[in-house]
């Protein structure tokens, strides 16, 4: 098994405490952070001094958000299976006005298809956005998850013709020529090189009769599978091409680089937390992390060792 390097936050600190599962964190120009809240539905701004308010009641649960083109955030809601079964609503893909908190729906549907759980979100240089769909892995039914390309007008949605277990936090390359995705259940983080908007490159996967044959599979499939109980969440990428991943039962964000090489960033045990679901870049230079503490409620905010890729719609202090 590779080596991989332990690295303990020390100057982890708290940001906001008493959030309802918080994840899908978007950090804004004014220094607020944007959260989602699984368990209530909402969508939450915390200011720098920890103050925070809901800007927008979703229903369901808001799993993932992005700040699209038009300055508006775009939501995947799960629906509210098991972490709000009190307010569900149908799987779907949302806009929030930030100014005003409405909130409209976009997609609940694919070909036909409802949307299982959506899950995470990344906007393009065009404007249009990638988006994971979990699946429905819940007793009595195993309805695999996808990855979908959609525009913001709700105008068009497809499926990416890739083979999807469990898609949880998805991002793209510096150069956005590259989508990874995280593989929950299987510890894995793929990856897809992107030949248009929109459009994957084919891949064949790992055929297991040529390999025994051949020893021959495609290296752009997988950029790592990890050993043990942890499990995979959502995804930030860092603007040297490294793949933050926010790391479920072992309580991390598990940084991958290109190269597939392993390092463990843990916050100080006063602040552990086993649902570490997802981290963000924000400030100046883009090297204040915030990360979602999902088991403790909390945001926290730390210094990140390396500055994280600016997003596509993401506006600066």
């Amino acid at each position: 098994m590779q080596d991989v390097k332990q690295t303990v936050i020390e100057d982890a600190e708290v940001v906001a405490e008493g959030l309802g599962f918080p994840e899908g964190p978007v950090a804004l120009a004014d220094g607020s952070v944007l959260v989602v809240e699984l368990s209530a539905g909402t969508v939450r701004r915390v200011a720098p001094g920890g103050v925070s308010e809901v800007v927008a009641t979703t229903h369901g649960s808001p799993n993932g958000a992005q700040i699209g083109p038009d300055g508006a955030a775009y939501v995947c809601n799960n629906g509210g299976a098991g972490l709000n079964p009190g307010d569900p609503i149908t799987p779907c893909i949302q806009r929030v006005d930030l100014d005003t908190g409405a909130v409209d729906v976009l997609y609940t549907t694919c070909d036909g298809q409802p949307l299982k759980s959506p899950n995470d979100i990344v906007f393009d240089a065009t404007g249009n956005f990638w988006f994971s769909d979990l699946g429905d892995h819940r007793e009595g039914s195993m309805a695999r998850g996808a990855v979908h390309y959609a525009s913001p007008d709700g105008s068009s949605i497809r499926r990416a013709p890739a083979s999807v277990e469990r898609a949880n936090g998805i991002g793209l390359s510096p150069d956005g020529d590259v989508l990874y995705w995280a593989e929950t259940g299987l510890r894995q983080v793929h990856r897809r090189r992107i030949a248009s908007p929109g459009e994957l490159v084919p891949s064949p996967g790992i055929d297991l009769l040529s390999f025994v044959r051949e020893g021959a599979f495609d290296p752009w499939v997988l950029l790592v599978g990890l050993p043990g109980w942890q499990q995979l969440d959502s995804l930030a990428v860092e603007a040297a091409g490294n793949v933050c991943v926010g790391t479920l039962v072992d309580g991390c964000v598990t940084v991958i680089s290109t190269d597939g090489e392993v390092e463990r960033m843990t916050p100080p045990a006063a602040l552990a937390d086993p649902l570490i679901t997802n981290i963000c870049f924000g400030g100046a230079d883009l090297q204040t992390a915030y990360l979602t503490c999902s088991a403790t409620g909390r945001l926290l905010s730390c210094r990140w060792p390396r500055p994280g890729l600016k997003l596509a719609f993401q506006e600066l202090p």
